[in-house]
C-alpha cells in the first residue's frame, strides 16, 4: 500500500489535516445540497483486493468512498451523468439511423454485441479485444473536466431545461424545481464535477494524500465519468472522418463495441493504427487477443472458422486453480424461489450466448452439478427447465 501511494505520480502527499479537509467538504456539499451524514465525516482509506487469478498473485488498489464526506456528491453525480449518458446514447441511435456513422460504442452487455453480429449474419474474417492498462489512474483531471463540462453544457442546452433534478436513485431534467430532489443547474452539475476531481483525498496512516491524476475506482461516479470521457473521443473521431472518401474506415468502425476499458472489433483493419487519433496519449492501449480467429470478450468466447463467428460462454473463473462461491445455497435462510430463479436466468444467458446446442449443454449441465452440490432438488430443476424450454421454445 505504501509503494502504490509513495511511488506513483498519481498521488501528492499534502500538509494539511484531515479534520480540515473534513471541514472545507461539509461546506461545499452543504452548497450543492448534497448534505453529508455525520457517520461521513471522514477521508477514504486505500486498500487492496488481490487478484487470484493472476501468476504470481497481483494487486487491485481501491478508494474506500462507501462512506466518506463526498459519497452523497458522487452519488448524486452519478444520477445525472446517467441522465447525460442516456440522453446521448438517444441522440447517436438517431445519427446513426440518419447518417449511418456509429458515434456511440459504448455497450451495456454483451447482448449487444451479439445483436451487432447477428446483423452480419454472424459472418467475419478477424477479431480484436483491447483494453486499457489502469484505465481509472491514468486519466488526466484537466482533460476530464475541459470534456465533460463541455458534454453537460451541449446537453442542457440541448434539453433545453434550467435544472437536472436528481437523487440517489434517478435524474431528469425540468424547469421546475422538484420537491424532494437535489435540483442542479448546468453550472451546479459542473462544478459538483470539478469539485470532485479537485478533492480526491486519501488516508493512509496518518498522512494525507491527494489524487492529481486520475479518479478511485471506489467512488460511485468513476465508471460513467471514464465511460463519458472516453465517448467525448470516440465521437469525435467519427465525426472527423469523411464519409466521402472515408466509407470505409466509418464501415469498419461501426461495429465497434466498448464496455468501459475493453473493446472488441470485428473485421476493422484500420484500429490499431488509428489508436493514437482517437484516445488522448495519457492512455495506453493494449491488445488482448493473440489470434484473429479468436477473441473472449465479456461473457463470450468468440472463433471464427471459414468465415463463421461462433460463440459460447466465457467465463475467466473457469481457469482458476480454487474454487469459486457463487449461487445460492439452499441450507441457509434463502428463499427457495428466487433461488430456482436463478438457474432458469442462467440458462436464458447461457442459450443467448451459445452458438451450438452442445456448447450450451455443457454449460447447463455444469451448472445443474454444482447447484445440486448446493441443496437443490433434482426433480425440481427438471421442472425448473421444462419451464424454461417451453417459454422460450
Amino acid at each position: 500500500m505504501k509503494q502504490e501511494i509513495n511511488n506513483t505520480k498519481s498521488y501528492i502527499s499534502v500538509a494539511v489535516d484531515e479534520k480540515t479537509v473534513v471541514s472545507e467538504h461539509f461546506k461545499k456539499c452543504e452548497q450543492l445540497r448534497a448534505d453529508v451524514n455525520i457517520t461521513q465525516n471522514k477521508l477514504p482509506t486505500m486498500y487492496w483486493l488481490p487478484k487470484l487469478h493472476k501468476k504470481p498473485y497481483k494487486a487491485r488498489f481501491i478508494a474506500n468512498s462507501s462512506s466518506c464526506t463526498t459519497t452523497k456528491l458522487s452519488i448524486l453525480l452519478t444520477s445525472c451523468l446517467t441522465k447525460i449518458k442516456e440522453h446521448w446514447k438517444f441522440y447517436c441511435e438517431k445519427a446513426y439511423e440518419n447518417s449511418g456513422i456509429n458515434l456511440f460504442w459504448s455497450i451495456k452487455n454483451s447482448a449487444e454485441v451479439l445483436d451487432k453480429l447477428k446483423n452480419k449474419r454472424f459472418l467475419a474474417s478477424t477479431v480484436s479485444t483491447y483494453d486499457f492498462s489502469t484505465l481509472y489512474t491514468t486519466l488526466p483531471h484537466n482533460l476530464i473536466k475541459d470534456k465533460l463540462t463541455a458534454l453537460i453544457r451541449k446537453t442542457f442546452n440541448r434539453e433545453n431545461r434550467s435544472y437536472l433534478a436528481c437523487n440517489t436513485e434517478k435524474a431528469f431534467f425540468t424547469d421546475d424545481p422538484m420537491k424532494y430532489y437535489t435540483n442542479w443547474t448546468c453550472s451546479e452539475v459542473c462544478e459538483s464535477l470539478t469539485f470532485l476531481l479537485d478533492n480526491i483525498f486519501v488516508r493512509y496512516g496518518n498522512t494525507i494524500h491527494r489524487q492529481v491524476i486520475g479518479i478511485p475506482m471506489g467512488t460511485n461516479c468513476a465508471p460513467l465519468v471514464a465511460d463519458l470521457f472516453l465517448y467525448c473521443y470516440e465521437r469525435d473521431f467519427m465525426l472527423s472522418l469523411n464519409p466521402k472518401t472515408q466509407a470505409n474506415v466509418i464501415k469498419a468502425f461501426n461495429d465497434t463495441s466498448r464496455y468501459l476499458d475493453d473493446i472488441f472489433n470485428v473485421d476493422n483493419p484500420f484500429f490499431e493504427r488509428m489508436i493514437p487519433t482517437i484516445y488522448p496519449k495519457e492512455l495506453k492501449l493494449n491488445k488482448a487477443n493473440n489470434s484473429d480467429s479468436y477473441a473472449a470478450f465479456l461473457d463470450l468466447d468468440l472463433t471464427i472458422s471459414n468465415g463463421v463467428i461462433s460463440t459460447k460462454i466465457y467465463d475467466k473463473r473457469d481457469d482458476f486453480d480454487f474454487n469459486i462461491v457463487n449461487f445460492p445455497h439452499l441450507d441457509g435462510d434463502v428463499p427457495r424461489a428466487p433461488s430456482y430463479g436463478v438457474y432458469i436466468s442462467q440458462l436464458i444467458r447461457f442459450a443467448r450466448a451459445c452458438s451450438s446446442i452442445e456448447d450450451f449443454n455443457i454449460r447447463n449441465r455444469s451448472l445443474t452439478e454444482k447447484l445440486l452440490k448446493q441443496g437443490y432438488r433434482y426433480h425440481k430443476l427438471r421442472k425448473t427447465f421444462s419451464k424454461f424450454y417451453h417459454r422460450n421454445l
